[in-house]
């Protein structure tokens, strides 16, 4: 999985890796795919691509240990409430809850700056 994620990081037409670890976490669940983060997170910072934080109830993908290493990483983020109807757009709060437990400033989220930078 690390040179797939790390190639499509890469591409000039990514803004931003989502489902970094494809887990499920609730019903009949799906582990977290095995890459090595440090290289992904690496890539993601040198090409300005921003890692998703998924705010699904049963995704709450990336766990927080490897939010907390692309943050120590320098990567950048955008929180993504993976609503697939409009009822659920109330998601976004349990991304945003999770970036405050990890220690990420507003300033290092995408989707709180202004439109355009």
């Amino acid at each position: 999985m690390t040179r797939r994620m790390v190639t499509a990081v890469a591409d000039p037409d990514v803004d931003v890796l989502g489902h970094c670890t494809g887990r499920v976490v609730r019903g009949r669940g799906r582990p977290e795919s095995r890459f090595d983060a440090e290289i992904v997170f690496e890539a993601c910072r040198r090409f300005g691509v921003a890692v998703e934080i998924n705010s699904r109830p049963d995704r709450l993908d990336p766990p927080k240990r490897l939010l907390r290493l692309a943050y120590e990483m320098g990567c950048d983020f955008a929180i993504d409430s993976d609503a697939h109807a409009p009822g659920q757009l109330d998601w976004q709060r349990f991304g945003c809850e999770r970036a405050a437990l990890c220690g990420i400033p507003a300033e290092r989220i995408r989707n709180t700056r202004p439109w355009g930078t």
